[in-house]
């Protein structure tokens, strides 16, 4: 069937079950900064009666399509199936008792609902993805981030140095990179006065900085210290701005000392 078919049979349901009170919807498809294609799925919820909730454990699923693949997420005062569908559809489907609707919509300014049977919820806001906004980050945080920046691509060093390929490669991308990361992030999120999300998984950075692309390449010794050389310079450019722009400080000796030593070793 088509997404909108499938939109359509989601709302239906939930219209025609009494016990489903409201239609709540979540996600990409609310996000105005999105651009719609073929590929988003429907995170959508049904909100029942704290007293209905329970026997919707075993709620039934299979006319929303042919599934390839389920995942069912256990998880407190919610049932959740994450359901992809032979036809290429994907729906994300939770249920949660009526008394958690407040708390649904605080959680995420992309959350809204879409039929209300109540008739409590009127008025609601438009979706905005404020909630995932880049935060300004407190002199904690930005320390943390360039201790653990500098002092986990020692490792990634060793794990060159001792020709261990995995070893490296796994603490460039769990952590050097994303540290990285948070600090792109937030030169970004300065230069905007704070007001955008880079996206899931800081897909939008490539939009703002060039070459992150080498940071990907990690199929060998050598072109791994290339992609951590390319972070070190790419960290070291930007700290002393940043951390201007930000009013925060850091440890300049440890940086300058552990950038030189790692560099003079690849």
């Amino acid at each position: 069937m088509t997404s909108e078919t499938l939109f359509n049979l989601i709302m239906t349901t939930g219209q025609e079950n009494p016990a489903i009170l409201m239609i709540g919807s979540e996600g990409s498809r609310n996000d105005p900064t999105v651009k719609p294609d073929q590929y988003q799925d429907y995170d959508m919820t049904y909100f029942v009666s704290d007293a209905d909730f329970p026997a919707f454990e075993q709620f039934e699923r299979s006319h929303f399509g042919e599934l390839m693949i389920q995942q069912i997420l256990p998880e407190k005062n919610r049932w959740c199936w994450l359901m992809q569908f032979m036809d290429g559809n994907r729906l994300d489907l939770k249920i949660q008792p009526i008394s958690s609707v407040p708390a649904y919509l605080a959680e995420d300014t992309l959350n809204t609902i879409l039929l209300d049977k109540t008739g409590v919820c009127t008025n609601l806001p438009a979706t905005t993805d404020q909630t995932h906004w880049v935060q300004q980050p407190t002199q904690i945080e930005f320390n943390d981030c360039v201790i653990e920046f500098f002092w986990v691509s020692t490792y990634v060093l060793k794990g060159i140095l001792r020709g261990e390929l995995l070893y490296a490669n796994y603490f460039f991308e769990t952590i050097v990179r994303e540290e990285l990361y948070r600090l792109l992030s937030w030169r970004v999120g300065k230069d905007t006065d704070f007001s955008l999300s880079v996206g899931k998984a800081h897909k939008r950075l490539p939009d703002y900085f060039d070459g992150l692309e080498r940071l990907y390449d990690l199929s060998d010794l050598t072109r791994t210290g290339l992609a951590l050389s390319t972070a070190l310079h790419l960290a070291t450019e930007l700290l002393p701005s940043l951390s201007h722009d930000l009013q925060l400080t850091y440890d300049t000796e440890a940086v300058n000392q552990t950038t030189d030593y790692i560099l003079q070793k690849l």
